[in-house]
């Protein structure tokens, strides 16, 4: 039994480790046909994305602020996957999280403490409840909650919009955008020319209690039950539709959580084109972690010093487009969906290891 955990330990650790060194391989062969010197723009993408030359010039602090979000969506997303609900609606909770955020940061007016509080409850609230129309759409009708997700982040989007270009609107500037939120609204930052700040210990902090909550409780063993093993779980008296509502309320608050943090610790406001798709990277981060909030934590850090390694490091001093930074996430992705491949090799040089070493205790005991 104990071996069986360590395989499977092991297993889900190897198999998003060769995923992404298979997308560093291949961004090899990209930055070739850009004809760039190949090991100088690994050390720039990696020393731009975390490195740290001073106190006031430390990559891998933008690198966490920027991971801050990805980490609250992707544990959103876990608590969806995980409840057997493929619910990719983290963008427009998300969105709602932060249009609430920025009203409440400057249309009243509340002690430092207390004013940040309220803001990210109300937010955590608008995105449980805009979590909560795909849940209930799903019990009650029948309605697949990725086609729900798909359709309710477009309105999410066109609803920031509207609200930012009309009644949140500060002023007749170029880009429309949200009057600054009040100082007491403010999430505090650690470093002084840096947004790295409290959102990101909110962030550790919801990590451990997602996993607390999912491998520790009675609710989260009903959560992860209901949709491992639907069957057991429904003989076993587990309501299979109270776990789907209460896993897209949990799911939404997430996300709603991560558009506060955004908008109190970094932007101060929204404004024409907020949504830069941060719920979608979440997504991403909670398929390539394994589902598991820890795995999310790694790989959410890792998408954002890739990304900002290849905005700052190989764009600005190589000429090499941001985008690839992207794209090998794109291809990241792809080769996690082709974990069998990986699984199947693995499993193939566990079999030559048992081979070599019964060989050889064969040869000694001869």
């Amino acid at each position: 039994m104990q071996n069986k955990k360590l395989k499977k330990l092991l297993d889900s650790i190897l198999v998003p480790a060769l995923a992404i060194l298979s997308g560093l391989v291949l961004m090899a062969v990209l930055i070739a046909v850009t004809k760039k010197p190949l090991l100088e723009s690994y050390g720039i993408l990696f020393s731009k994305g975390f490195g740290c030359v001073k106190i006031g010039n430390c990559a891998i602090l933008t690198t966490l602020e920027r991971a801050t979000p990805i980490i609250l969506t992707g544990l959103s997303a876990v608590v969806a996957f995980r409840s057997g609900l493929f619910s990719i609606g983290q963008e427009g909770q998300f969105l709602m999280g932060s249009v609430v955020a920025a009203w409440l940061g400057y249309s009243i007016h509340l002690p430092n403490g207390v004013h940040q509080v309220v803001i990210i409850l109300a937010c955590m609230a608008a995105g449980a409840a805009y979590g909560y129309i795909p849940g209930i759409l799903k019990v009650k009708l029948g309605v697949n909650e990725l086609l729900a997700t798909i359709i309710l982040n477009t309105i999410a989007t066109l609803f920031i919009e509207y609200m930012v270009q009309f009644p949140l609107r500060a002023d007749k500037a170029t880009t429309a955008h949200s009057p600054i939120i009040d100082k007491t609204a403010e999430l505090a930052t650690f470093m002084p020319g840096s947004k790295w700040g409290v959102g990101f210990i909110i962030a550790i902090v919801m990590v451990i209690v997602v996993y607390i909550f999912l491998w520790k409780t009675k609710k989260g063993y009903e959560q992860r039950m209901a949709g491992q093993a639907k069957r057991f779980a429904l003989y076993g008296g587990i309501a299979s539709d109270k776990a789907a509502i209460r896993a897209m309320l949990i799911s939404g608050a997430l996300a709603g959580l991560a558009g506060a943090v955004e908008v109190l610790g970094v932007h101060r406001r929204i404004m024409t084109g907020f949504s830069v798709g941060l719920g979608f990277d979440g997504l991403t981060s909670a398929i390539l972690g394994q589902t598991h909030p820890f795995g999310v934590m790694i790989v959410a850090i890792l998408f954002a010093g890739l990304k900002l390694g290849a905005q700052l490091g190989l764009q600005l001093k190589l000429g090499i487009p941001r985008e690839l930074g992207g794209t090998i996430i794109g291809f990241i992705i792809l080769f996690i969906a082709a974990r069998k491949f990986y699984e199947g090799n693995i499993e193939s040089v566990r079999g030559w290891f048992k081979r070599k070493t019964e060989h050889k205790t064969r040869g000694e005991g001869g």
